[in-house]
């Protein structure tokens, strides 16, 4: 009797798909580390833990409401993002959290920081603003190797960094202004919920 190669082959690599179920593919996106925990104030006046947030994607920006340099131009690529991420169907079912953290916690009390999101028309849905009391912000700059410095001109610098925090709470990206593309961050999302499928179907 005669028997096809190609279908007896093809059979048992099905047959062994289906014994050893699906398996996790090695992701483009390299484990950082462990995104620090932290426990600071919304814009409502409310207490947000990084950790009650675990299950969900992040994207964690630092700015303050006085800044004229980048912090706009980050606040306005969050908002295309977000843009992004929601017509692509994303933000459904709370998957994804935008937190931009005051790097001028003395400033930027709960109610400047509403005044600042109107200003800017964020969506507040999926986004909180946060800040605490000056020791508290210093400790999470520390922990997320972020930094701030004063200026001549009374402004503050500070490096631009925006972290993409995995339902596992691991950082896998972190992007600067230029990398910030709502395209290319709608890619690393989507590459991060499909992870989270296979490890569902793995467990």
């Amino acid at each position: 009797m005669m028997f096809n190669l190609s279908l007896v082959c093809g059979g048992l690599l099905f047959a062994a798909a289906c014994v050893d179920g699906p398996t996790k593919a090695e992701s483009r996106l390299a484990v950082i580390r462990t995104a620090p925990n932290f426990t600071l104030t919304n814009q409502d006046g409310s207490t947000t833990r990084l950790s009650d947030l675990k299950g969900k994607v992040l994207l964690v920006s630092f700015i303050f409401t006085t800044c004229n340099g980048t912090c706009p131009a980050t606040t306005h690529r969050m908002d295309q993002v977000q843009r992004e991420l929601k017509s692509r169907g994303l933000l459904r079912d709370d998957r994804v959290r935008f937190l931009s953290i005051s790097l001028d916690p003395g400033r930027d009390t709960p109610e400047v920081l509403r005044r600042y999101m109107q200003l800017y028309a964020v969506d507040a849905t999926n986004w909180s603003f946060l800040t605490g009391s000056p020791s508290e912000v210093e400790q999470v700059l520390a922990a997320w190797g972020m930094w701030v410095r004063p200026t001549a001109n009374g402004q503050l610098d500070h490096p631009s960094r925006i972290f993409l925090v995995d339902a596992q709470g691991r950082v896998r990206e972190i992007y600067n202004l230029t990398f910030l593309k709502p395209d290319w961050v709608n890619e690393d999302v989507r590459l991060l919920f499909d992870e989270s499928r296979v490890g569902d179907s793995t467990n």
